[in-house]
């Protein structure tokens, strides 16, 4: 291999190697049973690391006799790897057009996998905090592309 070829693979495989596992797979979650209150508005979150890329089953419009489901996509700022193992996944929420909101999460395993989020709103080009939601219990299953 020649010198000049080095000088590029070298750098793109140690940008490779920063961005995340060596192994990129998927990660799928569902609210865990017994979570406290109401039923969750996020029913379902897919994370691709490699595309990194996230998915999510949402309650758009919630009344007494049904929930109007809908899709929200979002980008996959972080995932950083932890001493246990399993990286936490910071991820937002991909503005719609007429969205005054964007939607910031944190995915962590914390015995159990917690989504903790954030509602952020834009006064001009200053960030606004507009809610926390506390903490919501997932089941989480991973597989691999390898």
């Amino acid at each position: 291999m020649k010198a000049k070829s080095i000088r590029f693979i070298l750098p793109a495989f140690l940008a490779a190697a920063a961005t995340g596992s060596a192994i990129a797979g998927t990660i799928s979650c569902v609210p865990a049973p017994g979570n406290a209150g109401p039923a969750p508005w996020i029913r379902r979150i897919a994370i691709d690391e490699h595309a990194r890329t996230v998915n999510m089953d949402v309650v758009r419009h919630r009344t007494k006799e049904a929930d109007t489901m809908g899709k929200m996509r979002a980008e996959l700022l972080s995932m950083d790897e932890t001493q246990g193992g399993e990286p936490v996944y910071v991820f937002n929420a991909i503005p719609t057009a007429g969205s005054e909101v964007t939607n910031l999460f944190r995915l962590f395993k914390a015995g159990e996998w917690r989504l903790a989020s954030a509602g952020v709103a834009f006064m001009g080009k200053v960030p606004v905090l507009r809610g926390i939601e506390p903490g919501i219990a997932f089941d989480c299953r991973r597989s691999d592309l390898g």
